[in-house]
C-alpha cells in the first residue's frame, strides 16, 4: 500500500533543498520503519551474493541465504569484528577494488586504525545525508567547517565541505592548524552564518577570540568528531549567541549517522541509511528502549564496502519510538554519546569513573581546551597525571588543575582516605598542542597494564 512512496522517500532524503527536503515531513512514521526493513534485507542478500568471506561467517553461524526473508534473522548473523576490519578491510568489499575510489582511515584515538573504502555512489550518498541535515536549519545559508586538513586519510572535514556544497550553500574548509584569529576574520570575509567542528577547536575559538562573538551572526554550531559536556552548550550559546547542536557519526560508518534538530531533546537517526541496534555489550542480547547499552550498526545505502552489524563500541539508548518528533521528521532518535565501552576507569580500591566525570571537571577550568590524564602505577597507588590546554598562563595553575581533580567524587575519596590514588605531574601547554600531527587529542591514557 505504501510502496509508491519508497523511492520519494529516497529522493527527499538526499534532497539539496529545503523546501524538498521538508517533504520527509509528511511521511508517516511507520512508512520510514517498513521502507529501512526493506532496505536491511535487501543489504543483507547483496552482502550474501557478493562478499565470500562474509558469506562463509554467516553459513558458519548457521544463517542461509534461505534465512534472509524477515529481520529477525538479524540476531543470528555475527557482529563485525573491530580487529578484523582493521587488520583486512579486503574481507569486506563488495565491488572490485577498481571501483573503490576512496579511502577513509579513523583518528587511531582508540588505538586501533580502521579503514573504509568508497565507491563514486557511497561519496555521493555520505556528502548528500550530511547536506540534507543542514537543508533543515532555517537560516543556515554559509558555513565554515573546522577539521584538522593536514592529514592524508582521515578526511572528516572535506566530507562535511562536500556536504555542505551538495545542500546549495556556500561552504569552506578551514583546518585546524589555522589560528583561531584567522577563523574569526573568515568568519567576517564570508559572512559565515554556521559552523561544523571539534568542539575543543571551537570552544578554543571562543577563549581565544578577543571580541564579541555574539555580533559576528552565526546562527549555528554544530558539534562531532568527539564526546563533549552539556556545560559546554550553554557556555558556547552564550558567548556566540548561537544554538549549538550535536551530531554523531564515525569513520567507519558515516559522518552523520544521527543529529539533533532544534529541539535538542535526541538524535535523529537517518534510519532509511543506518540500521540501528542497542546491545548488553557483555551478552550481545538487544536492550528494550531506554536501556543504555552498546550501538550497533548496518550501513544500508552503501556498495563498496557495506558493514553489518558493526560494533561501534559507544554506549547509546534508543529513546521510545512514539511517533513523528514534533519538528516533523519521521526518524527514530538515539540519546546522546554517554560514553565508550572499556573507557570505564577502575582507579584506587575499586572506584568506577567514567571519562565524562573528568570532562566536566576539568574542561569546566575558564581557559581550558582539551586535556589528556595519563595514569600509572606506582605500587599499590594509581597516579594521576593531567596536562590541560590553556589559552591562560596561571601562576596558581598546579592549584587549579589539583582542585579540578579532587573534585571528581572518587578521585578525591580514594586520594584521601585510602590513599591509593596520588596526583602526579600537573601542567598546562599551549592550545593545539595534545592533538598535534593527528586529528583529535587522545585524553585518556591508562598505562597501568604496561
Amino acid at each position: 500500500m505504501t510502496g509508491w512512496l519508497t523511492l520519494p522517500i529516497e529522493r527527499w532524503m538526499r534532497a539539496s533543498s529545503a523546501r524538498t527536503a521538508s517533504l520527509l515531513n509528511h511521511v508517516p512514521r511507520r512508512v520510514v520503519r517498513m521502507h529501512a526493513r526493506t532496505k536491511l534485507l535487501r543489504t543483507l542478500r547483496y552482502v550474501h551474493a557478493r562478499c565470500a568471506s562474509q558469506r562463509r561467517a554467516w553459513e558458519d553461524a548457521g544463517v542461509r541465504l534461505s534465512d534472509l526473508r524477515s529481520t529477525e534473522v538479524l540476531r543470528r548473523i555475527p557482529f563485525t569484528d573491530a580487529q578484523l576490519l582493521a587488520d583486512h578491510p579486503e574481507r569486506f568489499f563488495c565491488v572490485p577494488r577498481e571501483r573503490l575510489i576512496h579511502v577513509v582511515a579513523t583518528s587511531g584515538t582508540s588505538g586501533l586504525q580502521k579503514r573504509v573504502y568508497f565507491t563514486a555512489e557511497d561519496m555521493a550518498t555520505q556528502t548528500q545525508l550530511i547536506g540534507v541535515k543542514l537543508c533543515r536549519l532555517e537560516g543556515a545559508t554559509r558555513g565554515l567547517a573546522i577539521f584538522r586538513t593536514m592529514h592524508t586519510e582521515w578526511t572528516a572535514g572535506r566530507f562535511v565541505h562536500r556536504g555542505i556544497e551538495r545542500a546549495g550553500l556556500f561552504g569552506l574548509l578551514a583546518g585546524t592548524h589555522l589560528s583561531p584569529r584567522e577563523h574569526i576574520d573568515l568568519i567576517k570575509t564570508h559572512d559565515i552564518n554556521f559552523l561544523v567542528g571539534a568542539p575543543a577547536f571551537i570552544h578554543r575559538m571562543t577563549l581565544e577570540a578577543g571580541e564579541p562573538l555574539d555580533a559576528l551572526g552565526v546562527r549555528y554550531i554544530l558539534l562531532g568528531a568527539q564526546p563533549w559536556p552539556e556545560t559546554l552548550r550553554g557556555d558556547l550559546e552564550a558567548a556566540w549567541g548561537a544554538t549549538v547542536l550535536d551530531a554523531y557519526g564515525t569513520s567507519e560508518l558515516g559522518n552523520v549517522i544521527a543529529s539533533e534538530c532544534v529541539r535538542r531533546d535526541g538524535l535523529h537517526v537517518s534510519d532509511v541509511d543506518f540500521w540501528t541496534e542497542v546491545i548488553d555489550p557483555e551478552t550481545g542480547e538487544p536492550l528494550e528502549d531506554g536501556k543504555t547499552g552498546e550501538l550497533v550498526v548496518t550501513t544500508l545505502s552503501r556498495r563498496g564496502m557495506p558493514l553489518v552489524r558493526y560494533r561501534t563500541g559507544d554506549l547509546v539508548a534508543k529513546l521510545p519510538d512514539d511517533g513523528r518528533c514534533p519538528c516533523g521528521l519521521p526518524m527514530g532518535k538515539i540519546s546522546r554519546i554517554r560514553g565508550r565501552i572499556g573507557d570505564r576507569l577502575v582507579i584506587g580500591a575499586g572506584a568506577k569513573v567514567f571519562p565524562e566525570e573528568f570532562d566536566r571537571a576539568i574542561l569546566a577550568i575558564p581557559g581550558v581546551t582539551d586535556y589528556q590524564l595519563v595514569i600509572e602505577k606506582e605500587d599499590y597507588k594509581d597516579v594521576l597525571h593531567l596536562t590541560v590546554e590553556s589559552a591562560e598562563e596561571r601562576a596558581d595553575m598546579t592549584d587549579v588543575l589539583t582542585r579540578a581533580l579532587l573534585s571528581v567524587k572518587y578521585v578525591r575519596a580514594h586520594h584521601d582516605e585510602s590513599g591509593s590514588v596520588v596526583l602526579g605531574r600537573l601542567r598546562a601547554v599551549p592550545c593545539g598542542t595534545l592533538s598535534r600531527d593527528r586529528p583529535k587529542s587522545v585524553r585518556i591514557i591508562d598505562k597501568r597494564d604496561q
